[in-house]
């Protein structure tokens, strides 16, 4: 049995997929850069702007895969408290009205000194 896809129609569905996918909506953070370092006593400021896309209501910030604060502003700032040292990531995610999360999300890598 041959099951090969032709090209145009795995070109198309790649398209279609990208196309869903930004329909998802997207979160651009542009500060602080990713990779920046901070001291130990230092609050993270998180500049953001998120476009929510057809499902998508508020926002989650997320250290190191836990969540720390919802947020329903979909562009401005967000402190972050101090973190231990080492090495954090740190996302915010669009989720629906009820708390599933779209996919969309803007991270950064920090190192707390």
């Amino acid at each position: 049995m041959n099951t090969r896809i032709p090209a145009p129609a795995l070109l198309a569905l790649l398209f279609v997929s990208g196309s869903a996918f930004a329909a998802a909506g997207k979160v651009m953070i542009s500060s602080p850069a990713d990779g920046s370092t901070f001291g130990s006593g230092d609050r993270i400021v998180l500049k953001y702007d998120a476009v929510p896309g057809p499902d998508g209501d508020h926002l989650h910030l997320n250290v190191d895969g836990k969540r720390m604060d919802v947020i329903h502003r979909l562009k401005g700032t967000e402190e972050v408290d101090p973190l231990a040292p080492g090495k954090h990531h740190i996302c915010l995610a669009i989720n629906t009205s009820s708390h599933v999360p779209t996919g969309a999300e803007g991270c950064i890598d920090v190192t707390v000194k």
